[in-house]
């Protein structure tokens, strides 16, 4: 089979795409801007976060300090209520810019119901200007039967565009994002690793500032758009170790109905590491009748200390920190997963964490660190596993002692190659790219990819009662591998 032409690209912009009969096209701006019909003041365009069936939470970003409120109600009568930010907006600082981020609570909402809204500076200034009112819809009840779709999304917030990184646009992320957008997903969950390479308020970015490494996710062509319709819940990976993503995305509501943490935690030395705080994030919720867990395994790059990572070496030192850390028996975390795993018995169950159970990706292999929590994800039910991390795509098969687990990594990070060191038993199918080669990799049943944008990528996941379909998604809006399973009834 002969490769198609590779895309020409102009400033990071998409500008063509020899493509077979009936692929779907996907083009993204040439280059950052502010968005159009948007008040000049705002400069983070509101996006969703904390999604409980009865309360949501709205944030977003201001040239000026205020309070801030938000109209909101259902469908034709948009403002029938208003909520108002607890306090003045929160001094924060993206690349040279002073900013302010306000953070509103809409609360009486009711389950599986459409609001919509609009977001006001305490002056009364409608701050999306000429844009049109969106809106979001609560999650299922803990015990519906009925359909719902949502996305898992990993390993994001990055300017690099096909290896090049000049500060463009990314325009595989931008039409993972847009994909999403489109894909009519009640909520993503982001398996960790929000942003690369780092977690700061200027690589989160806003409309308007650009560069390398500057405004890698509420850039314009990202989630300004996504973020204003579909609420996202996540969890930190190792490039999230600051207070900044807890600031930013607050899941407080989820994390404190089921008991768990969203918070910053002391941690005592392991192996020789120092005595740090990180940003800790566990918890879990039902909605149309599935468990979600969203699981904290992750460690700071920078503070591995004596730790060697054993057989896999020192791509895994952050994964053994991450074991000591987290998944001891009497940790605080694995404590609380047995509980609330057994507190649930006979419902299905799908957990999500960033360190990969299994991947043959060299520079992000898999986690063995990790084989007492699936032991612990066994014995509790659980049906499906998502990971990030690796920035491959993965689908690792059930057998003795394995759960069926994914791995996503391709939102929009540079994406790597699978099997360098060859396939393992449990990889069904998996793709990678390597720009240095210029060339795609496959595992088990896989094609070789012909174009990197096969390989980033968004899951689309549908459930129905029992049954649950996984679509991986591409940039390209392609679905490939698409699985349907029967999850515990």
């Amino acid at each position: 089979m002969s490769r198609p032409p590779r895309p020409r690209r102009v400033r990071g912009a998409l500008c063509a795409l020899a493509l077979g009969t009936g692929a779907a096209l996907a083009f993204a701006p040439a280059a950052h801007a502010d968005l159009p019909g948007a008040e000049p003041q705002l400069t983070r365009a509101p996006y969703l976060s904390d999604p409980t069936t009865a309360s949501m939470q709205i944030s977003w970003a201001t040239t000026t300090q205020s309070r801030g409120f938000v109209r909101y109600g259902p469908p034709g009568d948009c403002a029938a209520r208003t909520a108002t930010s607890a306090s003045l907006g929160s001094p924060i600082t993206v690349g040279t810019a002073r900013e302010y981020a306000t953070s509103v609570t809409l609360t009486g909402l009711s389950p599986d119901t459409r609001y919509c809204y609009r977001v006001y500076t305490a002056a009364g200034t409608d701050l999306l200007g000429t844009l049109p009112t969106p809106s979001f819809t609560t999650p299922e009840p803990a015990a519906a039967a009925g359909p719902f779709t949502f996305a898992v999304l990993g390993d994001t917030g990055e300017t690099t565009d096909s290896g090049v990184n000049d500060g463009s646009v990314n325009v595989h992320q931008a039409n993972v994002l847009d994909g999403i957008a489109r894909s009519g997903a009640r909520f993503v969950v982001q398996t960790g690793d929000n942003t690369h390479p780092g977690t700061s308020q200027t690589q989160y970015g806003d409309l308007a500032q650009t560069g390398p490494d500057v405004s890698a996710w509420f850039g314009p062509s990202y989630w300004a758009q996504p973020g204003m319709r579909v609420p996202l819940v996540g969890i930190v990976g190792n490039h999230s170790m600051t207070a900044t993503y807890l600031a930013v995305w607050r899941q407080q509501s989820l994390a404190a109905a089921s008991g768990g943490v969203w918070a910053m935690a002391d941690y005592p030395s392991y192996l020789g590491s120092a005595a740090v705080s990180y940003p800790t994030t566990y918890y879990a919720f039902t909605t149309g009748g599935i468990r979600f867990y969203l699981l904290d395994t992750a460690w700071g790059n920078s503070n591995t200390g004596a730790a060697t990572g054993g057989s896999c070496g020192a791509h895994c030192a952050i994964y053994e920190q991450d074991a000591h850390a987290h998944w001891q028996d009497a940790s605080a975390e694995h404590a609380w997963l047995r509980a609330d795993l057994a507190a649930h018995p006979g419902v299905p169950k799908f957990a999500f964490f960033h360190f990969p159970l299994r991947s043959d990706s060299a520079s992000e292999p898999g986690d063995t660190f990790l084989a007492g929590l699936e032991q612990t994800l066994l014995e509790g039910g659980v049906d499906l596993v998502f990971n990030g991390h690796s920035h491959v795509y993965q689908r690792n098969s059930a057998g003795d002692g394995r759960i069926v687990s994914y791995v996503t990594g391709g939102g929009g990070a540079t994406v790597h190659s699978v099997g360098e060191n060859g396939c393992s038993a449990a990889d069904a199918y998996a793709v990678g790219w390597s720009y240095a080669r210029d060339h795609g990799s496959a595992c088990g049943s896989a094609p070789v990819p012909v174009d990197d944008a096969q390989v980033y990528h968004f899951l689309k996941v549908s459930v129905d009662g029992t049954a649950v379909t996984v679509a991986p998604t591409d940039s390209l809006g392609h679905t490939f591998d698409v699985q349907t399973y029967t999850v515990t009834p």
